[in-house]
């Protein structure tokens, strides 16, 4: 079946397989199933939907609403609704029950769960269970960490986005048991590596795109279990170790080399690492999934990316150790979830957002070990059954079921949250769609003659945290912190030349584009889908010829 999107207009495809899984997690309330309608917006935009009530980096310094403590927030002090710090949202003085209320069937649906949204407080920041933390979302079970997003049982780690049992880590992407990493992304098992893609198993690596098992390597490509070498090329311990000494006083130069032995050796059309039955990039053990990216451990998946151990999701982004989820994001360890926005250790929720350790929930939101609630208010579990099936008869008459939350209603602006990452709009764009856009904050004026930033780390002096830097991409302001600046000592790195948003913008240009293009392998002639445009200069191969090659 083909459809054109209602929200850009372009076509795309509805398979029989996607029809099956709608069916398969339509509810049931009263004795009766309430089919899911086929989507009616494109893949790209209703993962853009998703992504619009996720702000991840843009964090704000507020009072909260019911200590007056001063906090570090995702949201803006400018809003009118509520914020609490983790501590006060989750004591006692809280009560999302307090803000429960009736469901009017003269209204439509979204129009009366914003109005509670803004009414109902929410957290700060979603960073449970970490020690000197303050400036992380989205993270647990961390230690020292500042400026990063997705970081789990990480130490020491700033600047950095999905950081898994790291440590030392700065500047890097989706990286897995890391040691002392700078600008490396989706790797594992990485000790003392710099500018690394795409590695695994691997130490003291420089410039190196995937290689596993090797160490002592510089500006290498598709290499297995080598050390000593240089473009590929093998040297003496005693050459190698005078060269790279040569070689790293300034990385820049080096870039016309590694761009030419990318040019003239295979690239592997995607990476999926023990996978089967599957499209997509960045894959690894993952089985039966349909155009998923930065998966680990997934089977049955559909249009999702990022995240790990998920089984049935279609349509999901950030959602880790769930099952049976359909148009949600931002979930951990859940099971049944539709419609739906940060949802934590819950169990058969329906269009609703912000809800731990809950069940049975529909249009809820701010719940806290809760169950048999819609809108905020208690119901025992027939009235909550019978209620539920009306409101989804009245949606369905409004033509509401089975949309995901509409991007006008996010707590965020867009140019806060991840979608404007993927899919940037204008402020008058997004003025037209009748989304929300949040007027930023200009930068303070800087004051003072711009000061040079040293090109060696030997040069700079510890006075250089007290000082206000300027970004060479955007002048912005930027300042070093001293746990920083001991890392770049540490790797005997140069300070960044970049702002930290700017290094960040220009990682997520490195990545390879989260679509796909019909390509042939350059050797074999097989049809594959790849994340490599067809206009682009790699030579593409599948996976057997690619393995053939570097093995």
């Amino acid at each position: 079946m083909h459809k054109s999107c209602a929200n850009c207009g372009s076509s795309f495809e509805i398979t029989d397989a996607d029809l099956a899984f709608i069916e398969k997690i339509s509810p049931m309330f009263s004795g009766k199933t309430f089919h899911i309608p086929a989507p009616h917006h494109c893949p790209p935009c209703r993962e853009q939907y998703r992504m619009s009530h996720r702000n991840e980096r843009n964090l704000y310094h507020r009072k909260c609403d019911l200590t007056g403590k001063q906090i570090i927030s995702m949201h803006s002090p400018e809003e009118p609704f509520l914020v609490y710090e983790q501590g006060a949202w989750w004591s006692d003085q809280y009560d999302p029950l307090a803000y429960g209320r009736e469901f009017d069937f003269s209204r439509p649906f979204f129009e009366q769960f914003k109005e509670l949204e803004l009414a109902v407080p929410k957290l700060a920041l979603i960073n449970a269970k970490s020690e000197n933390s303050t400036y992380t979302n989205y993270s647990a079970e961390n230690r020292n960490l500042y400026m990063v997003v997705g970081g789990l049982g990480a130490e020491d780690c700033y600047y950095s986005y999905r950081v898994f049992y790291s440590k030392d880590i700065c500047d890097c992407y989706d990286i897995y048991k890391c040691e002392r990493c700078y600008e490396c992304s989706e790797s594992g098992n990485l000790y003392n590596c710099i500018f690394c893609t795409n590695c695994f198993n691997s130490f003291d690596l420089v410039l190196c795109k995937d290689c596993i098992g090797c160490k002592n390597c510089f500006g290498c490509v598709n290499l297995r279990n080598k050390q000593f070498y240089i473009y590929n090329q093998p040297f003496s311990e005693e050459n190698y170790r005078s060269k790279v000494t040569e070689l790293k006083k300034n990385l820049k130069l080096v870039k016309p080399d590694i761009e030419k032995l990318h040019a003239t050796v295979p690239h592997r059309f995607a990476q999926q690492v023990q996978c089967e039955n599957i499209t997509g990039d960045q894959l690894w053990q993952c089985k039966d999934c349909t155009n998923c990216y930065t998966l680990k451990n997934s089977r049955d998946c559909a249009y999702t990316r990022i995240g790990e151990n998920g089984k049935d999701c279609t349509d999901c982004n950030f959602c880790d150790n769930c099952e049976l989820q359909y148009l949600s994001c931002n979930n951990e360890k859940n099971y049944n979830i539709m419609f739906s926005s940060l949802i934590w250790y819950c169990k058969y929720v329906l269009y609703s957002m912000n809800c731990f350790n809950s069940q049975y929930l529909f249009g809820c939101t701010g719940m806290k070990k809760h169950e048999y609630c819609i809108f905020n208010k208690q119901y025992s579990k027939k009235e909550y059954d019978d209620l539920a099936a009306k409101i989804i008869a009245h949606m369905q008459s409004t033509g509401e079921w089975g949309e995901f939350f509409p991007p006008h209603i996010s707590a965020f602006g867009y140019n806060e949250t991840v979608a404007n990452d993927y899919i940037p709009l204008t402020e008058q764009e997004i003025h037209v769609k009748g989304w929300k856009w949040r007027q930023m904050q200009s930068e303070k004026e800087y004051l003072g003659p711009p000061i040079k930033i040293p090109d060696s780390i030997e040069e700079v002096e510890d006075a250089i945290c007290e000082q206000i830097l300027l970004c060479e991409g955007t002048g912005k302001p930027f300042k070093i912190i001293p746990q920083e600046l001991n890392f770049y000592r540490t790797l005997g790195l140069p300070l960044p030349k970049r702002c930290p948003d700017q290094r960040h913008t220009d990682r997520m240009n490195r990545l390879n584009p989260r679509r796909l293009w019909n390509r042939t392998c350059a050797k074999c002639g097989k049809a594959l889908q790849s994340t490599y445009a067809p206009e682009r200069p790699e030579i593409i191969y599948c996976e057997s010829c690619y393995l053939a090659t570097v093995h």
